[in-house]
């Protein structure tokens, strides 16, 4: 089978702080660098990889995630495929047309209509006038801005930027298809009818890069995914696996200095029992559990805070969560040596299915992680009278509101009628 993108050992490098504000600061640097700052290019304390040998490819009609936490190179690579930005080393092979959906107003004037704007950015996609004219109607139909089509797109809101935007890439006809995150932006009607666009370009042969922090739509839409975490790849594979991944990179990110001398806490494996106080792992729907797990600190830790999360093992949906602190428990400080039992009563108000249990461990006043696993499993079984993903313990009741007695009922020709 054909090939819609390689990418092989890419990797490309930044300056911290350096901004060109001239065409004259700008050729400065490239005669000290080197135009991508290359294997020639002399390096510099502040140089830094944004990405870092990273290979993958794309088949035609296949969709392909990228997914990892702030900063793992997500968009840089998506300008490189967009040909924005060239490799310091490595090469990108595109097969195809590009389309690229990377950045909200991307391409857009804000002083021009909504209408101006469609022939501005069709243009800077590679669409002839004639194309654009042809599919005009379309493109405005699918992006719902019928009413502000001649109204200077300054005054559209972020969605309707973003309904414009993608209206304008979805319409190029492209043999490759770069979509960032900027669909979040949409409503949940407008990013479903993204959703189905894109699966009619699958259906075509179109090879699809999509980029989102929204792992349920990655593992709904894609069948693989590279997992980037500091630039590096830290996984390529089947999206599921990926998905998983995704949350120990996000760790890998965010682990609080001196994990890499042996770790600030140390946590005992996870517990679950029922009412009676019996560890199990299988429960029924609304059954009561306790999770409990045990705490060692190995540094202090001022203002301790535990979390918690149940994630759904099929599409790595996250059905609940919370933390200590979100629930205003006060932990007192911890020293050295201590250790603590963390322990949450919950209600299993959920489907039957598999769930993963995670916890976390953290100082509140941080954004770095002393531990953070989703490795526990637990499953629901039995038979449950509600769909959906949570079960709301519903009661119903249905009152008449007529005066009028009730209909009294009789048999004509075997059927019940109302006399």
């Amino acid at each position: 089978m054909s090939v819609g993108i390689t990418v092989e050992n890419v990797s490309k490098r930044f300056r911290r702080g350096e901004r060109h504000n001239s065409l004259r600061d700008l050729v400065g640097s490239w005669l000290r660098f080197g135009p991508n700052m290359g294997e020639g290019g002399r390096a510099h304390e502040n140089d830094f990889w944004a990405l870092d040998n990273v290979s993958f490819d794309v088949k035609p009609g296949e969709a392909f995630g990228l997914i990892g936490p702030n900063g793992a190179g997500k968009s840089t690579m998506l300008k490189l495929l967009a040909g924005i930005m060239r490799p310091n080393r490595g090469q990108i092979k595109i097969d195809g047309r590009i389309s690229a959906l990377i950045e909200v107003g991307a391409g857009f004037h804000p002083d021009l209509t909504g209408r101006e704007n469609v022939y501005l950015n069709a243009a800077i996609l590679g669409m002839e006038r004639e194309e654009v004219d042809r599919k005009f109607d379309e493109i405005v139909d699918f992006a719902g801005i019928g009413d502000f089509l001649d109204t200077p797109i300054k005054r559209y809101s972020s969605g309707m930027y973003a309904r414009l935007g993608f209206s304008v890439a979805a319409h190029v006809e492209p043999d490759v298809l770069l979509v960032d995150e900027v669909l979040s932006v949409g409503d949940r009607v407008f990013r479903t009818k993204c959703l189905e666009k894109m699966r009619g370009f699958l259906e075509r042969g179109v090879a699809v890069v999509f980029v989102s922090h929204d792992l349920r739509a990655v593992s709904a839409f894609c069948d693989r995914a590279l997992v980037l975490a500091n630039g590096k790849p830290a996984f390529h594979g089947p999206v599921t696996e990926a998905v998983s991944r995704y949350h120990k990179a996000c760790l890998n990110s965010f682990t609080a200095d001196g994990a890499d001398e042996g770790g600030l806490v140390d946590v005992e494996p996870i517990r679950f029992m029922d009412a009676g106080g019996r560890e199990k792992q299988t429960f029924t729907p609304g059954e009561s559990v306790t999770v409990e797990f045990d705490v060692k600190f190995l540094h202090p830790m001022v203002r301790p805070s535990f979390g918690l999360s149940l994630i759904r093992a099929e599409d790595r949906m996250v059905v609940f969560e919370t933390s200590s602190t979100r629930m205003n428990h006060v932990t007192p400080p911890a020293v050295e040596g201590t250790r603590c039992r963390v322990k949450y009563d919950i209600k299993l108000n959920v489907q039957p299915a598999e769930y993963v249990v995670g916890y976390h461990v953290r100082d509140r006043d941080s954004s770095m992680y002393a531990a953070l696993e989703e490795d526990a499993r637990i499953m629901v079984i039995g038979g449950n009278s509600c769909g959906g993903v949570v079960d709301l313990a519903p009661h119903v009741s249905v009152k008449s509101l007529e005066s009028a007695p009730p209909p009294s009922w009789s048999k004509d020709a075997g059927r019940l009628v109302a006399s």
